[in-house]
């Protein structure tokens, strides 16, 4: 590694010009200065292009897809136009700590890649305590990709599936850590934002199972990589994503049973109840910090 190694910075985008904007600030305000940030319109309608060259800041570039391609094939088109040693991803309703960008390339030193932890509410998104992420770490799940930074080398063998409709960032975690390797960087570096906007995990509340079917493509991928027993269960939770939400939850549990089998869905029910017992708990213990 260099002394001051170039990163560069792929955000995707479509049709968020406000979040957008407020991505790309968290990257400028980054300690670690020698950057570029490559905003990718995924064929935008809207303003989006006028907002990001409004910016005044010669270290970001704006490309924009003629037609919309989705986002694996936005990213992948981030990684084959980057200039830097390292690439990092950001997501365009997302936010990073300022000192994210100084953190983990003291951290990549050593290894292939390096991932974050993802704050929402003050909250870790996903508990995990190991130095490194192994195969045997993703086999129970992902991690957010805003978190990522990987030698550009490596991201390049590897790439984006463009024929995914969801779960890409999985897929390229698993096929990254079958060739390199990954260390983890247990602080909170990443802000994930819930927000009142759509993404592609809280619209799952409106579609049904066959709907959802679509999008276990990663996991028929691979699904020798899972197990019978993995296999099964993130199969479940596809199709019981934000059960507590939907208006017919016994035709959803149903489907999943007749997809799964039911100790896979009883299993991923006792999952989500006790997560929630214990957002519960830490909710109370932080209203009553707070209001001391």
């Amino acid at each position: 590694m260099t002394a001051n190694p170039l990163v560069t910075v792929i955000i995707p985008t479509f049709k968020r010009p406000d979040l957008v904007q407020r991505a790309i600030e968290s990257v400028r305000q980054q300690t670690h200065r020698n950057i570029e940030i490559l905003v990718i319109d995924d064929c935008s309608g809207d303003n989006t292009g006028e907002v990001v060259r409004a910016i005044p800041d010669p270290r970001i570039r704006y490309i924009r897809h003629n037609v919309n391609k989705g986002l694996p094939a936005v990213r992948n088109t981030g990684i084959r136009a980057a200039a830097g040693e390292y690439i990092a991803f950001l997501d365009d309703d997302d936010e990073w700590r300022t000192n994210k960008l100084e953190r983990q390339l003291e951290a990549i030193k050593g290894c292939d890649a390096v991932a974050c932890i993802a704050d929402v509410n003050g909250k870790s998104l996903r508990v995990h305590r190991g130095p490194t992420i192994t195969l045997k770490d993703l086999k129970r799940g992902s991690f957010a990709p805003s978190g990522l930074m990987v030698r550009t080398p490596a991201l390049r063998n590897v790439m984006f599936d463009e024929s995914l409709r969801q779960g890409e960032d999985w897929d390229a975690f698993i096929r990254i850590a079958q060739g390199y390797s990954i260390r983890w960087v247990a602080e909170p570096l990443l802000i994930y934002n819930e927000g009142g906007h759509v993404r592609m995990t809280n619209e799952a509340k409106f579609l049904s199972g066959a709907e959802l079917d679509k999008r276990t493509a990663i996991l028929r991928k691979h699904r020798e990589f899972f197990g019978a027993w993995w296999f099964k269960y993130h199969l479940a939770d596809t199709f019981l994503g934000y059960i507590g939400s939907r208006q017919n939850k016994l035709k959803s549990i149903a489907y999943a049973v007749k997809q799964c089998g039911v100790l896979p869905v009883a299993a991923n029910l006792l999952d989500k109840v006790l997560r929630r017992a214990r957002l519960l708990v830490w909710s109370g213990i932080s209203n009553n910090a707070r209001s001391k």
